[in-house]
């Protein structure tokens, strides 16, 4: 094996059973020896052939290890003002519960593939769904992806673990003769022109809670979706769509308009223009409107689903309504057709019993061109 030239560093086995990278590189103080420690010889050896690949690139080599809970602090912070309050509200929570209690001691260039499949499945042995737990691998995974990016680790050992695979518990939109029976249960509520909006447009929640009256253009009948709501470190502000496609204009029908004229406009809270609020003048809360969403359903006799499930059942409704997928994306604000056809448009024994009968319907009337077809007479013979 071929000696290496003085300053290309070294590797040795300690006695722990370790392997130690030493070599001289350019930190933040200047030149100067930092060490690094493995599980492998094979680790041991890339993780050298790295820092001397940094160190010819001009990169400055940090002089001690982070730690991986010091490194999520860095990755939330990076994260606040690049994903929404609730992807970041969702995170914050993953990282302070679970990453950092049970990996945050960890130094980065030590965390194995064996660790964190350990962190995995012990998160799995005490309870937690298969669905929290892959938020959790998710969480990892982004975290470890900007340190490789940042060249401060090698891989990112959380795409090398297992997982058993998460099936989402099947729900079913309601179809037109649920949704008839829950807006006539619920046309008494103070709720009822959100829920009404919903259920045509199958807007999300935050956008029908974020509709202000500029929204509404009587005169050519027009409801721009333009903006949602959203409650930020104590304030509620108006936040930008999901997408570019969720900014679109909808046809003012006369139910929605007729609905809205019984809404009481005032100019007072912390959004003048806003269309929904509290007797306070406040932003309509989401937790509130999905209590009374819940309890009218169950009053009504109706399968229970999610509000946010009024947007399937708009998307579900106008497929069994034979409207276009083109249309559909359009009305729910997709930005990919794809969405609105894989998740959002569900099949359902009516649909598919419609489709059978055309289909069949088409096969009897082809019968007198088609002889096989035809009903016979003749007994079958063997």
């Amino acid at each position: 094996m071929m000696r290496r030239r003085r300053g290309e560093g070294s590797v040795s086995k300690r006695k722990d059973g370790r392997f130690e990278v030493a070599i001289f590189v350019q930190t933040p103080l200047g030149r100067q020896r930092v060490r690094r420690y493995t599980e492998t010889r094979l680790e041991a050896d890339d993780l050298l052939v790295e820092l001397r690949k940094k160190n010819r690139q001009g990169i400055l080599t940090s002089t001690r290890e982070k730690k991986v809970g010091d490194y999520m602090d860095y990755w939330l912070a990076s994260k606040k003002n690049t994903v929404s309050p609730h992807t970041y509200t969702s995170y914050e929570s993953t990282v302070r519960l679970y990453l950092k209690p049970f990996l945050g001691n960890n130094y980065l260039t030590k965390l194995n593939v064996a660790d964190t499949q350990s962190f995995l499945d012990k998160q799995l042995e005490l309870g937690q769904s298969v669905r929290n737990v892959q938020k959790m691998r998710i969480a990892l995974s982004s975290i470890l992806q900007k340190a490789a990016s940042e060249e401060l680790v090698i891989r990112n050992v959380a795409r090398l673990t297992e997982l058993p695979t998460y099936r989402p518990k099947v729900a079913t939109p309601w179809n037109f003769n649920q949704l008839g029976i829950f807006l006539e249960k619920s046309s008494s509520s103070k709720f009822y022109p959100i829920f009404l909006i919903m259920s045509l447009y199958g807007l999300r929640t935050s956008e029908a809670l974020g509709l202000s009256w500029a929204d509404i253009d009587v005169v050519n009948k027009v409801i721009r979706v333009r903006h949602q709501v959203q409650y930020r470190e104590g304030l509620y502000v108006y936040t930008e769509p999901k997408t570019q496609a969720g900014k679109r204009e909808l046809p003012l029908t006369n139910i929605i308009a007729s609905a809205l004229s019984q809404v009481t406009r005032n100019d007072q809270g912390p959004l003048p223009d806003i269309i929904f609020k509290t007797s306070g003048n406040m932003p309509i809360d989401n937790n509130n409107l999905r209590r009374s969403f819940k309890h009218i359903s169950k009053l009504a006799g109706l399968p229970i689903i999610t509000l946010h499930y009024l947007r399937h059942t708009a998307a579900t409704n106008l497929k069994d309504l034979g409207v276009a997928a083109k249309e559909a994306q359009s009305i729910l604000g997709h930005a990919h057709i794809t969405t609105t056809l894989q998740i959002y448009q569900h099949s359902n024994l009516e649909g598919k019993s419609k489709a059978l009968e055309q289909y069949e319907q088409k096969l009897v009337d082809m019968s007198a061109h088609c002889r096989q077809l035809q009903p016979s007479n003749e007994k079958a013979t063997v």
